[in-house]
């Protein structure tokens, strides 16, 4: 008499077992290249539409510059510029902040907010490390003119070149994108064409597709909260690490009008992993369901087979 055969018997049982290996790329790996894919391409999409798009920087940048705290730390900026050419002025220093500043909300200064949108996109998407600068001299007569009203004689005394170079951002705080501009299209479209693949891939291949679901959900969730935290507070961490006044509120107020659809991104990514993690849970349930009615039906014997053998 013959034993079992000791060969089919191993194959079996290394085929009962899970790779561990297998295990821990589609547990963990493949979910993390997707979050890190999804939130790629989130980011490259928006600095292409929003950044490198002269149109859309003018128009954000027009609206930071036209918030009253941007304009209260623009008029501090100017009277520190005509103080450093007069001394004297800082005597009036107050009174001419207020008149500054009731200018700039005045419209008076709409042409030279475009202008600084203007040539605030062209250093942006240049390679230029220096700060961001700005030739204010054309309108020093409605520069001096509070001034004058307040000191007449020490008005006269501010020379014309006094805001011929003005500091507008420091070069610390002035994004400049213009080395990966020509790529983030190629980016945005490769990371999420990839996230894709990588996501039907992992719940086609994988025995269990509602887990594999829930997987990948949890993965774009993680991708859209990382996206949205990043665009709600990066403008206050990048701010804290910067010395000058008026470059900090632009950062801040910067941050905060650019990424306006970078959070509207973030947040329709959180729902679409919430939907996705929600699809899984009902394939779950369903499997669930559908393993206890064939459980059920295997239990119960047949008609007739209740007979007894002869």
């Amino acid at each position: 008499m013959r034993g079992p055969l000791p060969g089919p018997v191993g194959r079996v049982r290394v085929d009962s077992e899970e790779c561990p290996i297998r295990t821990v790329v589609a547990t963990f790996a493949i979910p993390a290249l997707i979050s890190v894919l999804t939130f790629t391409s989130a980011v490259a999409f928006w600095m292409d539409r929003s950044v490198a798009n002269e149109n859309a920087f003018q128009e954000q940048a027009a609206e930071v510059l036209e918030m009253d705290s941007s304009q209260e730390a623009i008029a501090v900026r100017l009277m520190d510029e005509a103080i450093d050419a007069v001394p004297l002025l800082a005597l009036v220093r107050g009174a001419g902040e207020s008149a500054t500043l009731v200018l700039l909300d005045s419209g008076a200064f709409d042409g030279v907010f475009d202008r600084l949108a203007i040539e605030g996109h062209r250093h942006v998407m240049s390679q230029s490390e220096d700060p961001f600068t700005a030739d204010l001299t054309d309108v020093r007569a409605v520069l001096v003119a509070p001034i004058a009203q307040i000191a007449p004689d020490l008005a006269e005394r501010v020379p014309v070149d006094a805001f011929e170079a003005v500091v507008i951002l420091d070069s610390d705080a002035m994004p400049v994108v213009g080395s990966v501009a020509g790529w983030l299209p190629v980016v945005s479209v490769f990371s999420a064409a990839a996230a894709v693949f990588l996501a039907v891939a992992l719940v086609m291949l994988s025995r269990r597709r509602a887990v594999a679901l829930i997987t990948v959900g949890l993965a774009v969730l993680i991708a859209g909260l990382g996206v949205y935290t990043w665009s709600r507070f990066g403008g206050s961490i990048a701010a804290g690490q910067i010395s000058d006044e008026l470059s900090r509120v632009l950062v801040t107020n910067g941050y905060a009008v650019f990424t306006r659809s970078l959070r509207t991104e973030g947040l329709l990514l959180a729902i679409l992993g919430v939907a996705t993690i929600a699809a899984g849970l009902i394939g779950v349930v369903v499997e669930m369901v559908t393993g206890d009615r064939r459980q059920a039906t295997k239990s119960v014997p047949p008609v007739g087979s209740g007979g007894t053998l002869r």
